[in-house]
């Protein structure tokens, strides 16, 4: 019965690829396969422009984003489809897609914990979830390593980093939060987040880990800014 009334639904009101705003076919989930094909993967490279931000600021592993940013394509889309739009599934999707296009590129293979970039409670609760969550939801699932939520929190609530300037930016974010030793001691682990600019926040979010014992630190995202 409930199928049925689903299928009538989206007939009247077919879903659409939040990508390219086509209708989605029945074998079709939150992308179309067109989008899926034409995602802006940037893996291959072998120039590394995260890992490079991050030089000589805090020592990383790995470091590997996703898709290419750019302003008014499909990836700045999806990421306002998940963020603004309340899109949960497309987020932990592309996590999969993500983790399943490491998997096939060798990469993070010595990490195993996953740990998410936390959001404030605050912020949290006015959302209702973590996008990088859901993102490191998918990835685990595909990269067979241990999530973990609780190991580090967002102790203080920070303002916009918008129109800041560098400098301004980790200012904003140092010290803001605070990781357990004892899930994170002597471990590697990979923080997610969306999107990176600065990576002021995700740096911060490293160095806390680093100094709660953990052995190795690598940084995913699933886009660069």
């Amino acid at each position: 019965m409930f199928k049925s009334f689903s299928d009538i639904t989206n007939l009247v009101f077919p879903k659409v690829c939040p990508g390219c705003n086509r209708p989605l076919v029945k074998e079709e989930e939150e992308l179309c396969i067109h989008c899926l094909v034409d995602l802006p993967i940037r893996l291959h490279l072998k120039s590394n422009e995260l890992m490079q931000r991050f030089y000589g600021r805090v020592p990383l592993t790995e470091a590997h984003a996703f898709l290419f940013f750019k302003r008014k394509g499909i990836t700045q889309k999806l990421l306002h489809e998940i963020k603004y739009n309340g899109n949960q599934k497309l987020a932990i999707d592309l996590g999969k897609t993500f983790g399943e296009n490491c998997v096939k590129e060798r990469l993070f293979q010595s990490i195993d914990l996953i740990i998410p970039v936390p959001l404030h409670k605050s912020k949290y609760r006015l959302r209702g979830y973590n996008q990088s969550e859901l993102i490191a939801m998918g990835m685990a699932d595909k990269l067979g390593a241990e999530l973990d939520t609780a190991a580090v929190v967002r102790s203080v609530k920070t303002s916009t980093q918008t129109k800041k300037s560098r400098s301004e930016r980790w200012k904003n974010v140092s010290e803001i939060f605070k990781a357990n030793t004892n899930r994170l001691k002597g471990r590697h682990v990979l923080v997610v987040d969306d999107v990176v600019t600065t990576g002021a926040t995700l740096e911060s979010c490293a160095q806390s880990i680093l100094d709660a014992g953990a052995l190795d630190v690598s940084i995913a995202c699933l886009a660069l800014a």
